[in-house]
């Protein structure tokens, strides 16, 4: 599976975002990809459209199957090898709650979205960064620090809790946090994938 990178909402050109006002951006850097069958259908609250989309114009065409119905059998994936100045758009809802823009983008034009490479984090920001992602800021009376505490994967290297306050304050410096500590889409892209 291909990790989408997260992009900053004002680096997206407007002309890029259909219509759309919310600040979800995501890229996946693909040369082929396939749109399903049921694309375009409403199911318990979820739905994802899809659009080709000229990168240059920002003029779209509808590529999800909105008319025919799903009971008659005409509906199929949808294998889509894609070209350069051209991206798949696919826009999400799930459950009711908006999911943004996804920009299946092949590699040829990747640079013009993708931002620029993640500092490299020290093994407690790498510890910080992943609990901000995984973790609420607090839950029945314990906080991140407290749930990310009792996670397996660092209990020899997790550190104390100045330590943690130090690392949050780097990770707010290098813009991967914002003030109040909820992460960026800079730093869901240095999330390490595990460590």
């Amino acid at each position: 599976m291909n990790r989408a990178i997260y992009l900053e909402p004002d680096k997206v050109p407007a002309h890029l975002r259909q219509g759309y006002s919310g600040k979800k951006f995501k890229a996946v850097i693909v040369t082929d990809m396939t749109i399903p069958a049921d694309a375009g259908l409403w199911s318990g609250g979820t739905r994802s459209t899809y659009s080709a989309i000229v990168l240059d114009t920002g003029r779209a065409a509808t590529v999800s199957d909105n008319m025919s119905a799903p009971w008659d059998g005409t509906r199929k994936d949808q294998h889509i090898a894609l070209k350069p100045g051209f991206a798949i758009v696919e826009h999400s809802i799930f459950c009711g709650k908006d999911m943004g823009l996804t920009f299946y983008v092949h590699p040829d034009n990747a640079a013009k979205l993708l931002p620029a490479p993640a500092d490299t984090l020290n093994p407690h920001e790498a510890i910080v960064l992943d609990a901000t992602c995984s973790y609420k800021s607090s839950y029945n009376g314990q906080d991140r620090y407290d749930m990310a505490r009792g996670d397996s994967r660092t209990r020899e290297s997790f550190p104390s809790r100045e330590q943690w306050q130090t690392a949050k304050d780097s990770l707010i410096s290098k813009g991967l946090l914002n003030k109040a500590g909820a992460v960026t889409p800079k730093g869901r892209n240095a999330r390490p994938s595990r460590y």
